[in-house]
């Protein structure tokens, strides 16, 4: 479930002309916060069983480590 609204998360961010990536393949956490860091991804999306049941997305910002909630349809305002 995770992955299919990750999946919809980045076709709307997308859509709404926001440059977006998904990590490649299953993986840790620690693992893909780090494919971020060396690609020098500024915010990341998380989408997790909590977020899922929530409706929100957790963005983290990777240079201040700082965290906040948005719910889906809000995400790409968000970022911009």
């Amino acid at each position: 479930e995770e992955e299919a609204a990750s999946l919809e998360l980045l076709r709307s961010l997308r859509d709404a002309g926001v440059a977006a990536e998904i990590y490649p393949e299953c993986g840790k956490m620690k693992k893909q916060m780090e494919y971020a860091n060396r690609r020098g991804i500024p915010l990341v999306a998380i989408v997790g069983s909590e977020e899922l049941a929530a409706g929100v997305v957790t963005l983290k910002d990777m240079r201040t480590g700082d965290q906040r909630q948005v719910p889906f349809a809000e995400v790409a305002g968000a970022v911009k």
